[in-house]
């Protein structure tokens, strides 16, 4: 590029299709996008996305037929990328980013946490120990049965709700 003065150009790897118009006014493209993450052209001429054609998934429709040999270049702009769902028992615990240590006797709590299963506890594991307030709104559905260590107190904007058929037992009140 004699003469040229400033940066170097720089190429990248823009993904596209080329058709030939064939009479017909729909297209099946190679990638799942969306109208405005592509650039169509007709024989060069540059259409307006929404006015002069759609995509959804990858399907291009055009407002209208585009005749034999007209050359169709479409251009990605935006791919939508799709995530793949690992596998059944494909994810191990080396894979998660969670605080704390697992263990057989630990659970992954919704906060990335690993947690000792069955409550806090201290002296190795011996004495469980649970909080002595009761600070949100709590409810034992008729299915399931609670203990804690007493004595406990419920905040006043607190409600703590049983069930009938389940029941609370406060051990040491």
């Amino acid at each position: 590029m004699s003469g040229y003065i400033g940066r170097g150009i720089e190429y990248g790897n823009a993904v596209a299709d080329h058709y030939t118009g064939n009479g017909g006014a729909t297209y099946t493209l190679s990638y799942d996008t969306v109208t405005n993450g592509v650039v169509v052209s007709l024989d060069g001429v540059v259409q307006k996305n929404g006015t002069d054609f759609n995509v959804t998934g990858t399907s291009l429709v055009f407002t209208s037929t585009v005749a034999n040999p007209i050359a169709i270049q479409v251009i990605y702009t935006g791919l939508t990328l799709t995530y793949p769902v690992p596998s059944d028992n494909t994810v191990s615990i080396a894979k998660l980013t969670a605080t704390g240590t697992a263990s057989s006797s630990t659970y992954l709590r919704g906060d990335n946490t690993w947690a000792t299963a069955g409550g806090d506890s201290i002296a190795n594991g011996v004495i469980r120990t649970n909080a002595k307030n009761i600070t949100a709104n709590a409810t034992l559905e008729g299915t399931v049965n609670g203990f804690c260590a007493g004595p406990i107190t419920i905040d006043s904007s607190v409600t703590l709700t049983i069930n009938s058929g389940a029941t609370l037992t406060v051990v040491g009140a």
